[in-house]
């Protein structure tokens, strides 16, 4: 059987790297709030504010995905943990027999 093994804190970089994702989606759409702002000229400003309702539809899919991905990420940490645990005290050794008084 092969064994299988782990790495936690791989898996606990991937969750952050998704939380830092996430994040990077919520503020999109400030930031394209933003960037309206910043160009000064009508016509390129409606064709930002165009693009971003286009695109707000495929944001909230990646969102979605994400968060999914790092749920199901969560659980399966939690698993391996518990898992973990539960093996490593069904290996502790029994409790030691108390010694017999030596008593004449």
């Amino acid at each position: 059987m092969a064994d299988l093994k782990i790495n936690l804190t791989d898996l606990e970089l991937l969750q952050s790297r998704l939380d830092a994702a996430l994040l990077q989606i919520e503020s999109d759409v400030a930031n394209t709030g933003d960037l309206q702002s910043a160009v000064g000229h009508p016509a390129l400003s409606g064709a930002i504010e165009g693009f971003t309702h286009s695109w707000n539809k495929h944001r909230l899919d990646i969102r979605d995905n994400l968060t999914w991905l790092k749920d199901s990420l969560d659980k399966i940490g939690d698993s391996f943990v518990d898992a973990d645990t539960e093996l490593a005290s069904a290996l502790a050794p029994p409790p030691k027999a108390q010694a017999k008084s030596s008593a004449a």
